[in-house]
């Protein structure tokens, strides 16, 4: 083997490993979508979210090998993703419609005022605002 063939085989021995980590991944995601494992389902596919989205990042968006101010850069725009998330989630949480239990709502709902806010419960008569209304 010579030298230039070589060289080849370890430029593209770290990218091709890189991408078969990555498809062993799909494949643990593909997998646990077919495993009824209730919310461990969830847990299992996050992490495998979480790590290519690191492999992404480290690897091929460089940032193993980038200056420090591009890896600060870059971690402040994943804790700001992650703060966005949290806000949208906890505000998921605490909204009495989506059936979690962990919903601050009361346990006997009533249509009326608990589900559309603190309307009256009989409707007031319609006047049009010109004319005699007849």
């Amino acid at each position: 083997m010579s030298v230039e063939d070589r060289s080849t085989l370890r430029l593209w021995r770290k990218p091709s490993l890189i991408w078969l980590a990555l498809m062993l991944l799909l494949g643990l995601t593909v997998g646990s979508a077919y495993i009824p494992l209730g919310v461990v389902n969830g847990i299992i596919n996050y992490t495998v979210a979480t790590a290519k989205a690191a492999l992404v990042l480290i690897f091929f968006m460089h940032l193993d090998r980038s200056r420090a101010a591009i890896r600060l850069a870059a971690g402040v725009g994943v804790f700001w993703l992650l703060f966005l998330f949290s806000l949208s989630f906890s505000d998921y949480l605490t909204r009495d419609w989506n059936g979690s239990s962990t919903t601050l709502a009361p346990h006997e709902k009533d249509m009326s005022t608990h589900e559309r806010g603190n309307f009256p419960k009989t409707r007031l008569p319609l006047n049009p605002r010109f004319g005699n209304g007849n």
